[in-house]
């Protein structure tokens, strides 16, 4: 495994010390697929409190977070990650070729 794969259960591991997704999000050392990682984590059912699924509580963490919460943090990264590439240089450039019809090259 390289360095910048990642392992799921380590993540788990790593998960715990955070306290909060916006932590997470601000985290200056993880990568965009590291915070997604952690993340999904938070948000699976695995993590859900019971009698209420709409909250999640990780071992040992005495406070709950709201899944929607998760999921806003993930639907911010995603939206910093769909940046749309710069343009092309030069598009004039790229335009294809006009091309005449036959007659009007001819002259008829």
């Amino acid at each position: 495994m390289t360095t910048r794969e990642i392992d799921i259960h380590a993540n788990l591991l790593f998960a715990a010390t955070f306290s909060h997704p916006s932590e997470v999000l601000q985290n200056p050392v993880l990568s965009p697929a590291e915070k997604r990682c952690v993340l999904a984590e938070w948000a699976s059912d695995a993590f859900a409190v019971r009698n209420n699924p709409w909250l999640r509580q990780l071992p040992g963490s005495p406070d709950t977070i709201p899944l929607k919460d998760i999921l806003g943090a993930l639907r911010r990264l995603d939206d910093e990650e769909d940046v749309p590439p710069p343009p092309i240089p030069g598009g004039a450039a790229l335009r294809p070729p006009r091309v005449e019809p036959m007659a009007e090259a001819v002259g008829f």
